[in-house]
């Protein structure tokens, strides 16, 4: 069964000990917990949360820092601790995955716009952080503006780190232009986890259910070409209804045939 999560930066502004009961009640298997939720909390915060969890029968799926490897040293610097905070983290939680980025934000430098140096910056720091534990699973975040903005720069950087516990998570969101099906083909065999949200006509994103993102057919087919993997839920907008957290619950368990 593909364990269904829902991403807690949705409430990014309230205690992850207050989103972990809402998140079980809504009917989701795990938690993907965004990195701020987590930032500077103390080993014994770390396992109330884990007990929490465990408490209302909710999995610590996904840890989701912010890293960027591919601009100065000053921000790699602090990228390389990131990780091995979120790693600690993870062992703390009980949790195997850990969203990776090679870059985030505004400033974040795409597949094209990278130098050969940069990328080679961005493929030793990847190389470093899945040394840290070779049983957490890494999951790089197609995104535009960074090295995973193509299928073929992912797959590219996939075969260029070489790491085993180094996978993909894939946002159908950024392979629009690219060809959903596609891309998902050429990099299945990568793909661990899933970020799920749909693209407005008008667009940014919004709520699954609607938007250009056909998930009942996105669905049918990876599932029939065997995908065994986790996905999240992850709305990025603030003020999100825990209605609509709801409803997206129920949305996805229809097209995932539960």
């Amino acid at each position: 069964m593909n364990t269904l999560a829902f991403c807690s930066i949705a409430f990014r502004d309230d205690p992850i000990e207050d989103v972990l009961p809402r998140v079980s009640a809504a009917g989701y298997d795990a938690v993907e917990i965004f990195g701020g939720h987590i930032t500077g909390k103390s080993d014994d915060d770390l396992k109330a949360v884990k007990a929490l969890a465990e408490d209302i029968g909710l999995d610590v799926l996904v840890l989701s820092p912010y890293f960027w490897l591919t601009q100065d040293q000053k921000l790699l610097r602090e990228s390389m601790g990131i990780a091995e905070r979120t790693v600690h983290a993870a062992h703390l939680l009980d949790c195997r995955k850990i969203r990776t980025f090679t870059d985030a934000g505004p400033t974040g430098i795409g597949s094209e716009a990278a130098t050969s140096a940069l990328r080679r910056q961005g493929v030793q720091a990847l190389q470093t952080i899945t040394a840290l534990d070779r049983g957490i699973n890494f999951v790089v975040e197609t995104h535009g503006k960074t090295l995973a903005d193509t299928p073929e720069s992912t797959e590219r950087l996939m075969d260029e780190v070489g790491a085993p516990n180094l996978k993909v998570l894939f946002q159908p969101s950024t392979f629009l232009d690219a060809g959903l099906l596609e891309s998902y083909h050429r990099l299945e065999r990568h793909v661990d986890h899933m970020h799920i949200h749909n693209v407005k006509p008008e667009g940014g994103i919004g709520p699954v259910q609607e938007g250009l993102i056909d998930y009942p057919a996105f669905f049918r087919e990876v599932l029939a070409r065997g995908y065994r993997g986790s996905l999240s839920v992850e709305y990025v907008w603030r003020d999100v209804p825990w209605d609509e957290v709801d409803r997206a619950c129920e949305y996805l368990k229809k097209c995932l045939g539960r």
